[in-house]
């Protein structure tokens, strides 16, 4: 039997099995690894129970695969080991995660171990950040008179946009109504309100201010003009390393009522001096028929200098099902790639942003309205 394209770590998760119905659909080759496996027994794929702990156990589920999917949470405690792993196997590595955190420390940590080992490896690879990079360098492709057209895959490494002129501001901003999160969420999300979140400024990352306030026009379906709060999401970290900007900041919004939102500002403005060991006493709740399809959202990718601007806004609903589509989909395309860009890389060092973000959208069911000629 021929070794497995993909192997997808924490098959039986919430984002897991979405990425394995993915996978499926679309007839790739495919093996599921979890450390529970009882649930996988129905699918017609090789299962591997695995420990993220065990290195034995990892390199038997990925032995002869081209790329790794780490759907396991939480990807603080998953990540490193399961990249390590995917490493030392000579395959790709991909994760669903978007914690700024985690990202941070996987560049920090190991950039050089996926350099050295010539491959190339995408923390992030979900609606958290894939969506928010591919649409700030569209928008900024548009305003240099660059867009990309052809294929969705790089063949070769890019430049880096705007070198000899940084932009003024680049934003991201995610916009959610109805917002349903897994348990798993939930404690990523706490976790994450107790720091700083990270903006580029002026050649660096800093600790941007907890609570700063940004206004965005989410369109008349999420309530038009809307207060969001800084948010630490990884576009902050990945758009700086393709496109050249004197600020690059993220930002979340989760209500239209102004009342409430600025409640928000205060709260997170608070949280980052409370004990980090306070975020041991949060109980998680999600209801087992929780309906996650409720969920609508939108990611509003904003570039600016000088006088001139342009945007891009895509739209959907479901956040773990469109995470679970665009993890799929990048997996697919690095496993069926040829000759192309290696490394710790972001999105858009490894896909054409307009190409690649159409494809994404008629994978995953999202809408993309350009400020200007799509």
């Amino acid at each position: 039997m021929s070794s497995p394209d993909i192997v997808v770590v924490g098959a039986s998760g919430l984002v897991g099995q979405r990425v394995v119905g993915e996978l499926v659909r679309s007839q790739a080759s495919v093996a599921l690894a979890a450390r529970h496996t009882a649930a996988l027994a129905e699918i017609d794929a090789p299962v591997h129970a695995i420990e993220v702990d065990d290195p034995a156990s990892l390199a038997k589920a990925f032995a002869g695969a081209k790329v790794v999917i780490d759907c396991a949470g939480p990807l603080r405690e998953t990540a490193g080991p399961v990249l390590v792993a995917a490493m030392t196997a000579g395959a790709h590595y991909v994760d669903v995660g978007g914690e700024q955190a985690v990202m941070h420390g996987l560049y920090q940590r190991h950039e050089s171990t996926v350099r050295k080992a010539g491959l190339l490896a995408m923390p992030g690879a979900g609606l958290d950040c894939v969506v928010g990079d591919l649409a700030a360098a569209w928008a900024a492709q548009h305003l240099l008179g660059a867009v990309e057209d052809g294929p969705a895959v790089r063949s070769a490494p890019a430049p880096r946009l705007a070198e000899d002129r940084p932009f003024d501001e680049v934003t991201v901003t995610y916009v959610f109504d109805h917002l349903a999160l897994s348990a798993g969420s939930q404690r990523a999300l706490f976790g994450a309100a107790f720091t700083h979140p990270l903006v580029w400024r002026r050649d660096r990352w800093e600790s941007g201010r907890a609570g700063e306030r940004h206004t965005v026009n989410a369109g008349p379906a999420l309530g038009g003009q809307r207060d969001a709060i800084a948010y630490a999401a990884s576009d902050a970290l990945t758009i700086p390393r393709h496109v050249s900007a004197s600020f690059v900041a993220t930002y979340a919004s989760t209500t239209r009522r102004a009342a409430t939102a600025g409640a928000m500002r205060w709260l997170a403005r608070a949280l980052p001096f409370v004990p980090r060991a306070a975020s041991d006493l949060l109980a998680p709740y999600a209801s087992p028929d929780t309906d996650y399809t409720r969920t609508q959202l939108a990611v509003i990718a904003q570039v600016r200098r000088g006088f001139s601007a342009a945007q891009v806004v895509v739209r959907g609903h479901d956040m773990y099902r469109t995470t679970a589509a665009i993890a799929a989909w990048v997996a697919r395309a690095i496993a069926a790639r040829g000759a192309g860009p290696l490394g710790m890389l972001a999105p858009g060092e490894l896909f054409c942003a307009a190409p690649a973000l159409r494809e994404i959208a008629s994978v995953a069911g999202l809408t993309i309205e350009p400020s200007f000629g799509s």
